[in-house]
């Protein structure tokens, strides 16, 4: 995957993104893009982003998320964003979505996912922000996960 331009572009929009929001870097940057996407696809902390489209689809996966997710990170690309939380957590999303829309970034959330095999389990210390291209214009959100736990029964 990190051979791909479009991987490295989109590793170096969401740490671009994740400075510009959070006024810090996510990790000390090398200054090359390519090794700064190397550095993100492997960071122990899951990151995981999805496009600016009306149904918004994963566009970018690390190790850690595809590991959180019972995936491999090419197999949650292309997967619809909203499908990686339980249907019953559907207002959750909508609160977090809404104080993404006025603040830019959500620091502290912790919610209840869904890996691809069924297994319900819970995103904690999680920042979440609208990612923005070169441009400036708005290209979807990441999230960084900050720890996972299993879901209560």
């Amino acid at each position: 995957m990190l051979p791909d331009p479009r991987f490295i572009t989109r590793a170096s929009e969401i740490l671009e993104s994740y400075r510009r929001r959070l006024g810090h870097d996510l990790f000390d940057r090398s200054g090359d893009p390519a090794e700064d996407g190397r550095r993100l696809f492997e960071l122990p902390m899951a990151v995981l982003a999805h496009d600016a489209s009306p149904t918004p689809l994963l566009d970018w996966a690390n190790l850690a998320a595809a590991r959180a997710f019972d995936a491999t990170p090419e197999s949650l690309l292309g997967r619809p964003s909203a499908a990686t939380a339980p249907a019953d957590a559907v207002a959750d999303r909508g609160k977090l979505f809404e104080a993404l829309a006025r603040d830019g970034f959500v620091t502290g959330y912790s919610g209840v996912r869904v890996s691809l095999t069924g297994r319900r389990f819970v995103i904690d210390d999680v920042t979440v922000l609208e990612v923005t291209d070169a441009t400036g214009r708005p290209a979807g959100h990441a999230a960084v996960i900050g720890a996972t736990r299993p879901a209560d029964a």
